[in-house]
């Protein structure tokens, strides 16, 4: 740089070796890579460079894969014709694609002039480059630098640099916005985002970026939906004014898909992450006349039959058989005992599995939901996002509807007759309400997923200079727990908005009297026990008059 400088020889040495250390010192960090754009080809830094890893850059074209090649620890030193600055800006900002906050020194030739200054660097704000100090070839004496105030409007900042090595050439312009209107875009959707008597904004997500706003000194314009939410998904129209610069963030959480590389810069870096899986009605008991079927097993019914057979046909014949002596009354106590003790056993377990029914087995697979008769009630526009082999296999598992108000209205009314997809935040929610029920009606079940564990995150432009302040946000945000008590606590704001009420929707079974059709497996035992002795009485009579005709032949 002092070989550099010593071409300008309009002022003294010691100021010019002030700026060297000032360059090398305090504005290229240590381990950085400094790329030099120089279009004009013309020898400027190049040896004074030698310091630090370098790229210098001599064309007016893109340098291809900057940042896949060095990430973000970059310090940029750019040299721009006077009369060709927007064609090379242009080009440095290309260059700098996902790199638009490094920090870029940018000399420009010729004369000092604020009014040119003013042009590049509006320029460059319109690129999103915030970190740009720009000063002139042509000083004299006293090196005057330009850069400008983003926040809330464009404001050309002009200094002098002098021997004062605690001159701060770079600042933070995102630590205080002064009242920058920060446009965010909102779904509308409970619990994300809803109105409270037609002006209040409340919601998890409006806390959320309410929050982020506050701390970065900025206000909120709010930008309401203009489609129709029921045919397309927020986020896809989200993503198009993100695109166009007409938002700074939409406020809707999206699971990012990373398929496609260039969508990855669609999204902040991840706020939460979410499932989409199924809310399962609670298993109901069984029903009474099963209950008979739980009293014994068949194991144990048929061990009973064997010993009974056993004790009362058996063993008479081979103690008769053999001749001994047996006290014929002790038996029968012992095999009254027995049957007393059966029959109570029986008993207080039929009474127990009366006053407890058992539940149903619990749904764990989509395979056991089939077979169980229960179907998921959803969307028709959702199920078509999921995986083609699935839909094919489990098709007829789904109820689908295109009637949005139709699901909500069964979800929030806890109808279940159905079961019904939801993501894990809206479930946070449901959790709230039924905390107020005597007993729960439905769970959260992660064995029957339609996308695992996913990443959340907001809607923001591809060069957006919020998303470093944003991802900073979030960590500490999760590190405090905030954002489970603001999703929780939505709950009770949709109760003031009148979207949700506290009411137990659970209904208590009322206590009824063994009816006739509860005793039909004891029908059944008692008319099988019936056929079969009217069946021996018949094979005897058979017998008996057999032998009663032979013998009068």
């Amino acid at each position: 740089v002092l070989a550099m400088l010593a071409n300008f020889s309009l002022g003294p040495a010691p100021e010019l070796a002030d700026l060297y250390g000032l360059v090398v010192q305090f504005l290229v960090p240590a381990g950085s890579t400094v790329f030099y754009f120089n279009p004009s080809r013309e020898m400027f830094w190049e040896k004074t460079l030698l310091l630090f890893p370098q790229i210098i850059w001599r064309r007016e074209e893109i340098y291809p894969g900057l940042y896949d090649q060095h990430g973000s620890d970059i310090f940029v030193m750019a040299r721009l014709s006077r009369n060709s600055f927007e064609r090379q800006l242009e080009v440095l900002t290309s260059t700098l694609t996902h790199l638009r906050l490094v920090r870029v020194l940018v000399e420009v030739t010729g004369e000092d002039s604020p009014l040119l200054a003013t042009q590049v660097l509006s320029l460059a704000l319109k690129y999103s480059m915030l970190n740009v100090v720009l000063y002139f070839e042509s000083w004299n004496r006293i090196l005057n630098i330009y850069s400008y105030r983003a926040f809330p409007d464009f404001k050309l900042l002009k200094r002098q640099i002098s021997g004062n090595r605690g001159t701060t050439i770079f600042h933070d312009q995102l630590k205080d916005l002064h009242g920058y209107k920060l446009r965010v875009q909102m779904d509308l959707s409970p619990p994300n985002s809803f109105l409270i008597g037609g002006q209040k904004v409340a919601g998890f997500l409006w806390k959320y970026i309410e929050t982020f706003a506050g701390n970065i000194g900025a206000d909120i314009e709010r930008i309401y939906p203009t489609w129709q939410k029921a045919k397309i998904s927020s986020a896809d129209y989200m993503v198009e004014f993100a695109r166009n610069g007409s938002t700074d963030i939409g406020l809707t959480p999206t699971m990012a898909s990373f398929k496609f590389e260039e969508r990855y810069w669609l999204y902040t870096y991840p706020i939460m992450d979410t499932e989409w899986c199924t809310m399962l009605p609670e298993e109901i008991p069984l029903r009474t006349d099963t209950l008979f079927e739980h009293v014994l097993c068949l194991e144990s019914a048929v061990l009973l039959l064997m010993g009974y057979l056993l004790f009362f046909l058996v063993v008479p014949a081979l103690v008769k058989y053999l001749g001994v002596h047996c006290r014929w009354q002790i038996w029968r106590l012992i095999s009254r005992l027995f049957t007393l003790i059966l029959l109570c056993a029986c008993s207080a377990q039929l009474l127990s599995l009366l006053i407890h029914p058992p539940l149903m087995p619990p749904i764990r697979s989509f395979d056991e939901l089939l077979t169980s008769g229960l179907k998921i009630f959803g969307l028709r526009s959702e199920f078509y996002y999921l995986d083609g082999g699935f839909r094919a296999k489990y098709a007829s598992a789904f109820h689908l509807t295109d009637n949005l108000s139709e699901l909500f209205n069964h979800r929030n009314h806890f109808n279940t007759t159905w079961a019904y997809t939801i993501t894990s935040i809206k479930w946070q929610v449901i959790e709230a309400q039924q905390r107020h029920f005597a007993r729960p009606l439905f769970r959260f079940s992660e064995e029957l997923c339609l996308q695992w564990s996913s990443s959340s995150s907001l809607i923001i432009a591809p060069e957006s200079v919020f998303r470093k302040p944003l991802h900073l946000y979030g960590i500490r945000i999760a590190q405090a727990g905030l954002l489970d008590h603001w999703i929780t606590h939505s709950f009770y704001d949709m109760v003031r908005a009148g979207r949700m009420v506290i009411k137990d929707y659970s209904v208590t079974p009322p206590l009824l009297p063994l009816r006739i059709k509860d005793l039909r497996i004891c029908w059944r035992v008692c008319g099988a026990g019936l056929i079969i002795s009217l069946v021996v009485f018949v094979l005897e009579l058979l017998l008996f008059y057999t032998n009663v005709l032979l013998n009068s032949l």
